[in-house]
């Protein structure tokens, strides 16, 4: 690990408030470790989703998307249905082409 990163303390993304400003501020770091829906949409996605911004009333975190799922949302329309996001999509096209 290099010098710079070795005190780095990496964001746990335990509390509602950390999560909340993981969504609010796009972070692809937060990206695998929670997922965020939203009641409004019946929706749910990953930290960095482009979609705008909801309410923070309207927003619920889980721990993953089988948990959003069971909750009765179902996936963002950008996302493919084993939860990959469309940047993963792209890559694994390119590589099996």
């Amino acid at each position: 690990m290099p010098a710079l990163y070795a005190n780095a303390e990496t964001p746990s993304f335990e509390s509602e408030e950390a999560r909340w400003d993981a969504v609010a501020h796009r972070d692809r770091s937060a990206d695998g470790r929670f997922y965020y829906s939203v009641l409004t949409t019946g929706v749910y996605c990953r930290p960095s989703c482009a979609a705008r911004l909801p309410r923070r009333e309207n927003v619920r975190f889980y721990r993953s998307p089988r948990e959003a799922q069971k909750a009765g949302l179902r996936p963002w329309q950008r996302r493919r249905k084993n939860g990959h996001s469309p940047e993963k999509a792209r890559a694994e096209a390119v590589e099996a082409a």
